[in-house]
């Protein structure tokens, strides 16, 4: 027998709570399934801040009064603007307490499209049956290494998101390859730790964050080259601030349907 849902979410990171959050509002019938933040729990090291500015890390809810402000009022947290990311968890998991308690900690096998929309089977052995499924199955399933590692043990080479401590490497000699923030800010806080890093990146330049950071400060200027959230190069992060800019592409300039669906949902089907 089948259980039968209106939408599965798959994954429990920001993204999968903050989508699941808007489904569940609408009344739908949803199911959830995840570890609530587990990425962010497991992966990332000890003593990591976020990037992203403060209007970019809150978790999204149809109300927007789940934010990171009212998460302080509520529990008595106090969030640095550089929030580390053990209170980017915490957060979290308050978050989904209030807007996702329908958060089912199970893992889905497999999604297989059928007549009828798609058959979700569990890592239990149920089978979910729905007519749509939101993938938020987060980045560590993506982890890249290069092939001319593949021989070494774990214990010599290993990708960032597998090292949380990284006092462990006190007084080593460590190497760093990339010259993306995982790489530079494995590189600093390796350099904290007092292991002696070295850093190689194998191209001819580090694109570093707010190189110029009057041009993000200072307005009219900053408004005009970076949207409220400061995500994403200049110009470019009003386009990542407004996604129904697609709207207007695909009015304006008589995108083709299948590219337009697309581009504009955030469900497959």
């Amino acid at each position: 027998m089948k259980a039968k849902s209106d939408v599965v979410v798959v994954g429990a990171g920001p993204y999968g709570l903050s989508a699941a959050a808007h489904l569940n509002a609408y009344g739908l019938n949803v199911r959830v399934f995840g570890e609530t933040m587990s990425f962010w729990d497991r992966n990332m090291p000890e003593g990591m801040c976020l990037r992203s500015p403060w209007e970019a890390s809150q978790l999204s809810d149809p109300a927007r009064s789940l934010t990171i402000d009212a998460f302080q009022t509520a529990t008595g947290a106090r969030v640095s603007l550089a929030c580390p990311h053990r209170t980017l968890v915490a957060y979290g998991r308050w978050f989904q307490s209030r807007a996702v308690p329908n958060l089912e900690q199970r893992k889905v096998l497999e999604i297989e499209k059928n007549t009828s929309g798609f058959r979700v089977v569990l890592a239990d052995g149920e089978a979910v049956q729905c007519g749509r499924v939101v993938i938020a199955g987060g980045i560590g399933p993506f982890a890249v290494r290069p092939p001319q590692f593949a021989g070494l043990p774990l214990e010599l080479v290993s990708h960032s998101s597998e090292q949380r401590d990284m006092t462990r490497f006190r007084g080593q000699r460590v190497v760093v390859i990339g010259g993306g923030q995982s790489a530079l800010e494995s590189a600093a806080l390796l350099h904290e730790s007092q292991a002696n890093v070295e850093l190689l990146v194998r191209e001819s330049t580090v694109q570093w964050t707010w190189q110029r950071p009057w041009l993000h400060t200072f307005r009219p200027v900053g408004a005009v080259l970076y949207a409220w959230p400061d995500v994403g190069p200049a110009l470019v992060s009003h386009a990542v601030a407004r996604p129904n800019l697609t709207d207007c592409f695909r009015d304006g300039f008589k995108i083709p349907g299948e590219l337009s669906r697309s581009a504009r949902t955030v469900w497959g089907g």
